[in-house]
């Protein structure tokens, strides 16, 4: 019986950790010749999308690998996903990107995950 706190403790950190990722810092280098200006993106024409995200469980592993993904993929500028909302916030390249592509980078996390609706709005946050 001594043993059952120590084994409901042990539970309880393992499903805790379970959920949170650990995040490497983002370090980029640049490299100042006058040919590494040619690699760098060019945004032609920024637009916002507000996409609105089921599926997630958790802010820590869902929402985060979610906002991880869209702010990996090229043709985006910026991404936020709010886990509570279940909103996701995007600056993106409509030259390169539509809302259809946005929402596959989504739908390849997980198959759990599903767009409800998506949408351009004109500005990044734009509240309802």
């Amino acid at each position: 019986m001594r043993s059952m706190p120590i084994f409901s403790l042990f539970i309880s950190l393992l499903l805790f950790l379970s959920c949170q990722t650990t995040g490497q810092p983002k370090i980029i280098t640049v490299n100042s010749s006058e040919k590494s200006t040619d690699s760098i993106p060019i945004v032609i024409s920024e637009d916002y999308a507000k996409m609105s995200i089921k599926g997630m469980t958790c802010a820590i592993g869902c929402a985060a690998t979610i906002e991880k993904k869209l702010n990996q993929t090229s043709g985006v500028v910026s991404a936020t996903v709010n886990f509570e909302a279940e909103t996701a916030w995007i600056i993106y390249d409509s030259e390169r990107m539509t809302l259809e592509d946005l929402s596959g980078v989504v739908k390849s996390v997980s198959d759990a995950y599903s767009v409800a609706v998506i949408e351009n709005t004109d500005e990044f946050f734009k509240e309802d």
